[in-house]
């Protein structure tokens, strides 16, 4: 069946697209904007754990995580506007998209915390293939809408590039916002306290 809005064709019921009220997958910015704060407290607990945490750091890491988010919109939309690939996706559906990753950087700051930086690599590793593959397949649907039944994405070789382009810059991002607290010292040990 056919989901459709006032605003455009959507696609199949079980894509990302659609108005937050009409489709229970469609992207809100709820999660981003929880993940993102409950990434700036995480971070500061982090750096207090480590001894390194003053008051300007939540301003400092807040900023620094909304400057990369809207460059990483930027981004794409200029490599959309560049390649010459229109979508149905609007700029609030790529920021929920590109928000999905704070919750992800949440693992890894407390892996960090618990595990030191044996558990932040880990994590990091099963947190990228994570938002690499939960990006791919629901955006699949919004920028290749020529899928057909046996659900084999077909699109020109733009469209594919700029899929990977969004899905690929998620772990870059992560590792780069997120690997500055797990130069702390390691965690001690459960049977030392």
């Amino acid at each position: 069946a056919v989901v459709s809005t006032q605003s455009g064709h959507y696609g199949r019921d079980n894509n990302a697209g659609g108005e937050p009220t009409r489709h229970l997958n469609s992207p809100d910015l709820y999660i981003p904007v929880m993940g993102f704060a409950t990434y700036v407290v995480a971070v500061a607990v982090a750096l207090g754990s480590q001894g390194k945490f003053s008051p300007e750091m939540l301003g400092i890491t807040a900023t620094t995580a909304f400057v990369w988010l809207m460059i990483e919109i930027g981004i794409v939309q200029l490599a959309m506007y560049l390649i010459s690939v229109s979508t149905d996706i609007k700029i609030f559906d790529l920021a929920s998209f590109s928000g999905y990753k704070f919750v992800h950087m949440i693992v890894c700051v407390v892996a960090a915390m618990v595990l030191g930086s044996t558990g932040y690599y880990l994590s990091f590793i099963y947190s990228s293939a994570a938002i690499v593959y939960f990006l791919i397949c629901t955006l699949r649907y919004i920028i290749l809408p020529d899928s057909n039944e046996d659900r084999i994405a077909r699109g020109s070789k733009r469209r594919n590039n700029l899929l990977l382009l969004i899905a690929f810059i998620q772990p870059l991002i992560i590792f780069w916002l997120t690997h500055h607290v797990t130069y702390g010292p390691d965690p001690v040990p459960l049977t030392k306290i």
